[in-house]
């Protein structure tokens, strides 16, 4: 074949490969724009189940505010609430009506809202006769919040389903735009191959790929960073602002439980503002522990696996000896996010009633061991997560990221007696640990 010729049959090869690929990443793309539309339905759904379990709280508000004063513009208040929750559950209906398992419970949390207004309704009108039976609205209050927990497992079921449906409709767009980057990659490819460029397409491309994967893995070390500024964020928002207001409500209301001490309503409020207080407390703590910044990393991680251990019932045995010699801020924070999610894997996943925890400063390292002894990981999976880190979640995932934007190692061993995580940080030339309070790790 002559020359020119080759050299025509090389330019109609590459504007047909151009064209096939501009149609498949056409087919790609409005597939791909079809399942991003199915993954903002999900945040659809929870949007509406969340302003549902909204407006019951303000109808319940609205009926203890009338029952104490008798004030009927709480009315106006009770009945929006009471259509707006109607109006949210059919909503939430529409939404899910592709789906068999959430329309069935769909129609059981229609049937609980359903009895928590007929009670509110009941306690309202009760207060309308003006018979002000404390006994009998504290009956009503009570139970309002057993219907209030049907209602709360009955949401936690559909928020379950719509997350396994949104983990699936990811993987889906996921794919749909691996295959579209894939094909799109593959007919430019292809096209200035047949123009007899490839060579230097192929050096730019690898070129292009390695400065790709250091900006992913430097977009990825900025998201773990904003993300504990976030939590640290709201840790103090939630420590200041909520905290400051919940403490003055319970003043108020203790001021007003004195006056009232046979006010069974007044007590429970008080009560529910004690356990509100308690739990905005921890969950500002668990956001971002101030013994962390304030102390260091030994505190902060013995005061974590106490409440653990409270909380998960799961027996924590702790070998952190104090230091006085702190860690730079960032590897403090990473050790501590790197125990703060072993330990979560521990109780969701590991079915494991005893753990061990030890982080211990060398010479020239700051090493982190954390072991359970569950069932472990599956074989396959780990060796997955080893090779190329899928297969698991965005935890063992996260870990590895935190240590590797220290300069660290982490490594995982896992069989049927149970997983052990160690990470190992390199300090830097002026920490001076001191070698007596550290020892080596011995492997199980």
């Amino acid at each position: 074949m002559l020359p020119r010729s080759r050299a025509k049959l090389a330019f109609v090869s590459a504007v047909a490969l151009v064209l096939i690929g501009s149609l498949a990443a056409t087919i790609t793309v409005a597939r791909l724009s079809n399942s991003a539309k199915w993954v903002a339905h999900t945040y659809q759904v929870q949007l509406a189940l969340n302003n549902v379990e909204f407006v019951l709280s303000e109808a319940a508000r609205a009926r203890l505010s009338y029952v104490s004063s008798g004030d009927e513009i709480y009315l106006a208040s009770f009945d929006s609430a009471n259509d707006q929750a109607a109006a949210d559950l059919l909503n939430i209906r529409q939404l899910t009506m592709d789906n068999p398992r959430q329309q069935e419970l769909c129609s059981q949390l229609e049937t609980i809202v359903s009895r928590r207004i007929q009670v509110l309704r009941v306690a309202i009108d009760l207060r309308k006769t003006g018979n002000i039976d404390d006994a009998k609205q504290a009956l009503f209050t009570r139970d309002n919040v057993v219907i209030a927990q049907e209602i709360d497992n009955v949401m936690q079921q559909m928020e379950r389903e719509e997350g396994m449906l949104f983990q699936r409709r990811s993987r889906r767009s996921r794919t749909l735009f691996v295959i579209f980057l894939f094909i799109v990659g593959a007919a430019f490819v292809v096209a200035v191959a047949f123009l007899w460029i490839h060579y230097r397409l192929l050096l730019e491309e690898l070129g292009a790929r390695e400065k790709a994967e250091a900006s992913a893995h430097r977009l990825s070390a900025r998201v773990l960073r904003l993300q504990d500024e976030e939590r640290r964020r709201l840790s103090r928002e939630l420590h200041d602002g909520l905290g400051q207001n919940l403490v003055a409500a319970k003043l108020a209301l203790s001021n007003l439980a004195d006056s009232n001490p046979n006010d069974i309503v007044v007590a429970d409020c008080l009560k529910l503002i004690d356990e509100s207080l308690a739990e905005a407390r921890t969950i500002s703590y668990l956001l971002h522990p101030p013994l962390l910044d304030d102390i260091g990393i030994a505190s902060a991680a013995r005061w974590y696996l106490e409440g653990f251990s409270k909380r998960s019932g799961i027996e924590v045995s702790a070998d952190i000896p104090d230091s006085d010699s702190r860690m730079p801020r960032a590897m403090e924070l990473a050790l501590f996010r790197v125990l703060q999610e072993s330990l979560t894997n521990i109780h969701r996943h590991a079915k494991s009633s005893r753990a061990a925890v030890s982080l211990h400063l060398l010479k020239d390292r700051a090493v982190l061991r954390v072991r359970d002894y569950g069932q472990g990981i599956p074989r396959e999976t780990l060796e997955r997560f080893l090779h190329d880190g899928t297969h698991v979640g965005v935890g063992l995932a996260g870990m590895r990221e935190r240590v590797a934007e220290q300069n660290g190692q982490f490594e995982i061993l896992s069989d049927e007696s149970g997983t052990a995580i160690e990470v190992g940080m390199p300090l830097s030339s002026n920490e001076n640990a001191e070698d007596g309070q550290a020892a080596a790790f011995p492997r199980s």
